[in-house]
């Protein structure tokens, strides 16, 4: 098992990004865990870091893509940066998956551009944990694809459930739900209405519409959305969370038993429990880390993708893919549908 670090990507790298890695290599010592970027600067941070286990690696790449480049043209112009270089490890075979804390639009064209997408696939989606009643959901996608159509938000469905499975595991036919306006199956746009008739004809477990208020509920395992309106309810959960844990140790936390419960709702919402979301759907395992994370949120990315490859998350999701061959209604209606829009 071999996978391979973006150390340039994010805001606080290369430090962070080096303490995770180092911190989560003697967790995993089949795993080989190979820092991509400037070696003039990792090694003198793996050197501040003591004991350094043997199961991790540098490899030199002399370019970055910073955070607010614009990414496609950042990704081709840049081709010896530490993305591009840990993404070529996997196009070529020579690693299992990507991490990165980099731009996101650049990791994903470039997954898309230097990996393709499974077999089937027509979009991918960034898939996030969301905390919930229940423990934890799915929402696809946050920010991979903000022009869907109703067919990358059948395929979210389905990636999702798998994703889902691993998060919580003996959940064996999870819900699949659509964020919407309001439950009923003719609100939203066109693009809502179709994509519910198109969930109502398949087997996952579709439940129908969801509402925003109801996303932390736990009674829908897998919510499913837009990238630019996924994007836009990751943050604003930040936000709000935020906002409410300050409130609350201000105003509260004299008790120790408050102050308990603050430590519980904070740990729940930090993004860096899971470490990263992948980014479902490309020929490989790419973690998508958030732009702030610390080591803490770098080890847990490197532990979980771990665990996708002993579970081999992206060949279930090539397997459910082809599935999607034997609904006979499918292959009419897509092909209706881009002859109606003139593809």
């Amino acid at each position: 098992m071999k996978i391979v670090i973006d150390a340039m990507g994010g805001d606080n790298a290369p430090q962070e990004v080096v303490r995770g890695v180092v911190e989560a290599a003697p967790q995993i010592p089949e795993a080989t865990l190979v820092l991509v970027g400037q070696k003039e600067r990792i090694e003198p941070l793996l050197a501040e870091c003591g004991a350094v286990p043997g199961n991790v690696q540098v490899k030199h790449a002399t370019q970055i893509i910073d955070m607010d480049e614009e990414p496609v043209q950042a990704f081709r112009r840049k081709n010896d940066s530490s993305m591009r270089v840990a993404l070529r490890a996997v196009k070529h075979g020579d690693a299992d998956a990507v991490i990165s804390a980099g731009n996101t639009g650049a990791l994903v064209g470039g997954a898309m551009l230097g990996l393709g997408e499974i077999e089937g696939v027509k979009r991918p989606g960034i898939a996030i944990p969301i905390p919930t009643e229940a423990g934890c959901s799915a929402l696809i996608d946050v920010g991979a694809n903000p022009l869907c159509k109703a067919i990358h938000l059948l395929q979210y469905g389905i990636m999702g459930s798998l994703y889902i499975k691993y998060l919580r595991s003996g959940l064996d036919n999870p819900t699949v739900g659509l964020l919407n306006i309001g439950e009923e199956s003719m609100k939203g746009t066109a693009l809502h209405r179709e994509a519910y008739a198109a969930f109502q004809k398949t087997s996952l477990n579709f439940i129908g519409n969801v509402e925003p208020q109801k996303i932390f509920s736990g009674k829908v395992d897998v919510i499913v959305c837009d990238g630019f309106t996924g994007n836009i309810v990751l943050k604003m959960t930040e936000g709000l969370g935020g906002f409410m844990l300050k409130q609350l140790t201000n105003g509260l936390a004299s008790s120790l038993d408050v102050k308990k419960g603050v430590d519980k709702i904070a740990s729940c919402l930090d993004y860096s429990e899971y470490g990263g979301a992948p980014v479902l759907g490309v020929r490989g395992i790419v973690i998508k880390c958030h732009g702030r994370s610390k080591s803490r949120a770098i080890a847990n990315a490197v532990r979980t993708t771990a665990g996708f490859i002993r579970n081999k998350l992206k060949d279930h999701i090539r397997d459910e893919i082809k599935k999607m061959s034997r609904w006979g209604w499918l292959s009419t209606w897509w092909s209706a549908s881009k002859k109606e829009e003139g593809e």
